[in-house]
């Protein structure tokens, strides 16, 4: 199913993939496949047809020179039964998932922590574009043009300790510090859940589009026996005391059970990586790149309760 940014647009489009495009898995729902050879022809055919590259031209770029080669004439809905050339594909490949979502309690059990998620807000799972891309993001209601957001990112240790990991997310944001768009409010040592802890404050001016927004982010770092769990809020200054509850709420509900794993790097997880957004460091950048890029820039609207992580069949 073909959609616009937002999850929930997806209507009457469609599109076949003419190649493998796993950096679409769990972000579209998939409802068919091509299962004759002819189909494949065709759809070779089309993907060869040539298009236009010119820009000033008057024609779109990438549409077809010749729209008619590239007309569907005709639909035909059949039963199988019908199409004697019908290939013997077998199943077909499907994702396996590391998570639930009931009753609004998401797990994860690849990363081992599970919480409730605030209600009316929309939880999300985003594919990977790099290592410091959040591994589940949960969107609040939208005041004025901004969504409130809490991203976790779950990283494996790997015998570096809590103040080394955190002195390495924050060098990424010092050309941010240096040039006055982002200010440390507060950084100390806590305890959480019974797990050691950096607790960050920090605030900054960011625009998008011609509007300037000032952010307020509180960073929780938490240290188990082999992860980091970076939990990171962000709003507008204005409402981030309003929407602190939300977070309160996520502490208090979060379980973590992985004590006692072996670590493993995050180069050996296998997941494919891909979401266009730019992230700018792990930790805060993760709620300046979730907030900026995919809540202002991208305009991401919720108007139902909290949702299940969007998955392809």
């Amino acid at each position: 199913m073909a959609r616009s940014f937002d999850p929930n647009s997806a209507s009457s489009q469609f599109f076949i993939v003419h190649q493998n495009s796993t950096y679409l898995d769990k972000q579209y729902t998939v409802f068919g496949r091509i299962i004759t050879q002819e189909s494949y022809d065709v759809l070779d055919s089309i993907a060869n047809l040539e298009t236009n590259k010119n820009a000033t031209s008057g024609i779109p770029r990438d549409v077809p020179m010749d729209l008619e080669s590239a007309q569907i004439k005709s639909v035909k809905i059949k039963n199988l039964s019908e199409i004697p050339e019908a290939l013997n594909l077998g199943e077909p490949e499907r994702i396996v998932s590391h998570s639930t979502f009931d009753d609004g309690i998401y797990a994860n059990t690849l990363y081992e922590f599970s919480f409730k998620a605030p209600e009316g807000w929309t939880l999300q799972e985003p594919q990977k574009l790099q290592p410091g891309t959040p591994d589940v993001v949960i969107i609040g209601p939208k005041t004025d043009d901004f969504n409130s957001v809490i991203a976790f990112l779950i990283e494996y240790k790997n015998q570096t300790s809590l103040d080394q990991y955190v002195k390495e997310s924050r060098k990424n944001l010092q050309t941010l510090i240096d040039a006055g768009r982002l200010e440390i409010l507060s950084d100390k040592n806590d305890k959480i859940n019974g797990f050691n802890a950096q607790v960050t404050e920090a605030k900054g001016g960011f625009t998008a589009g011609e509007k300037i927004y000032i952010i307020k982010y509180k960073e929780l770092v938490l240290e188990t026996d082999n992860k980091f769990y970076t939990i990171t809020y962000t709003n507008e200054e204005k409402d981030f005391e309003s929407d602190l509850v939300a977070l309160n709420n996520v502490l208090d509900s979060l379980e973590i059970t992985s004590e006692g794993k072996t670590d493993v790097p995050i180069s050996d997880l296998g997941s494919e990586t891909n979401v266009d957004m730019g992230i700018v460091a792990i930790g805060i950048g993760i709620a300046i790149a979730a907030a900026i890029a995919i809540v202002v820039i991208f305009k991401l609207k919720k108007k139902s309760p909290t949702q299940k992580p969007k998955q392809s069949n």
